[in-house]
């Protein structure tokens, strides 16, 4: 997976304005508990009228840092995460001009890199500055194995060889002081398996598809937050009924108190309770405040998918405001809901059953039909960079751009306090 080279299933693209037409793209990395643990930064060179195309790799990596790390921001794109950025030889043997800071960047050395003595000399260096460094879809040979003995993580290519054949990769390099991470996971039946293999670390689109378990597994839990999600999405939600549901959950009751009473709302007196805190919040905001702390604490997930579904929710409802439609905000609940399934790892169909939605919604979220669904669909094939559907679109790259920093930021704040 070289920079340019973009045949990933997931990835979330940051737009960049004012740099010619092209995007970063940044996608999750997980670890064995899935738990979010750092991202891939990757560059797309092509506005919404084109495909994706680099005629000068050493010019597309200036652009990923320049976007990365000055315009947008590494704040903004991966916190305090680290972050995983491809490099060619030329920027290999310019030590200097690497991005910083050091700490949180991992170097990727590309698969068609050679050892030489002078590359060698050069990553050694890079070490000794405190950057790690990452081996990318390595495929083991007397020649390229020199690279070794100076990496921190090894990324192999679940879909490039048979399961046999990822063992016997492996086993070659346990017992050594590095991390193996498995990319393009596409199901949890693939996750499952690298993990039993010996993988540290995962990337892929396996968690945004919901795994299938029994019903007698997740039973318990799931019947109570379905039913605090239905009160939230009627059309006058009881708070009564609400607040009796959410006291059978103190963590919860407490999680929502807490943050209700911080900085980020700055309410003029102390909120006790569920009922009091609509007088001052509003039946909507409180709705996205529940929905939204309820998720985070039911789901193995939301460390991964939660900031994803609250962006993707936040654009749709933009691009409704953008395109004039009335009742926008119900754009905002399509969105929110359209990654319930991974959330809660349970098929939609069977979510949407205890879920008092209108028809129109519903059929957004199975079928993708509809004004709802059609915008859901836009966001979506936005997030993936699929640039195919994206140029028939009748919105202009200005606006996309737009809404989802927009969105993006918007996310981000109301995370402040959620995440423990």
């Amino acid at each position: 997976m070289g920079i340019g080279i973009f045949d990933l299933d997931y990835m979330e693209t940051l737009p960049v304005t004012q740099n010619g037409g092209y995007t970063v793209a940044r996608q999750p990395i997980c670890d064995r508990d899935l738990r979010l643990c750092a991202y891939e930064i990757l560059y797309r060179n092509a506005p919404l009228d084109e495909y994706a195309q680099i005629d000068n790799p050493v010019q597309a990596t200036a652009r990923v840092c320049s976007a990365a790390f000055f315009q947008i921001g590494l704040d903004q794109l991966a916190g305090a995460l680290p972050v995983f950025i491809n490099m060619t030889p030329e920027w290999l043997l310019s030590p200097d001009l690497l991005p910083r800071p050091q700490h949180q960047v991992v170097i990727e050395i590309l698969e068609d890199i050679k050892p030489t003595p002078v590359l060698l000399d050069s990553l050694k260096v890079i070490r000794k500055m405190g950057y790690k460094l990452a081996l990318d879809d390595f495929e083991p040979t007397a020649e390229n194995m020199a690279f070794v003995a100076l990496v921190d993580y090894i990324k192999l290519d679940v879909r490039a060889c048979s399961m046999e054949e990822l063992g016997a990769r492996v086993r070659k390099f346990q017992g050594l002081p590095l991390k193996l991470l498995a990319e393009k996971v596409e199901t949890w039946q693939e996750f499952e398996a690298c993990k039993a293999l010996g993988f540290h670390l995962f990337q892929g689109y396996f968690f945004a598809r919901p795994e299938t378990m029994g019903s007698g597994q997740i039973q318990e839990n799931r019947t109570a937050l379905m039913r605090i999600l239905a009160v939230l999405h009627q059309a006058e939600p009881d708070l009564a009924e609400l607040e009796s549901y959410i006291l059978q959950d103190p963590s919860l009751y407490y999680l929502i108190l807490r943050r209700i009473n911080s900085a980020y709302y700055s309410l003029p007196r102390e909120v006790t309770s569920i009922r009091q805190a609509l007088i001052y919040l509003g039946t909507d905001a409180l709705k996205l405040l529940v929905s939204t702390l309820v998720l985070s604490q039911h789901s193995r997930l939301s460390g991964v998918l939660l900031p994803l579904a609250l962006s993707r929710a936040k654009m749709c409802e933009l691009i409704a405001e953008s395109l004039k439609v009335p009742d926008s905000e119900s754009y905002f609940t399509v969105g929110l809901l359209s990654l319930l399934d991974a959330l809660l790892e349970r098929p939609l169909v069977d979510l949407l059953e205890s879920l008092p939605l209108a028809k129109p919604i519903k059929q957004a979220l199975l079928e993708h039909s509809g004004p709802r669904g059609e915008v859901l669909s836009w966001v979506i094939a936005y997030e993936k960079a699929d640039w195919e559907m994206l140029i028939k679109l009748p919105l202009t790259t200005e606006i996309f751009v737009e809404r989802y920093i927009e969105a993006t930021e918007w996310a981000e704040n109301l995370l402040v306090g959620i995440k423990r």
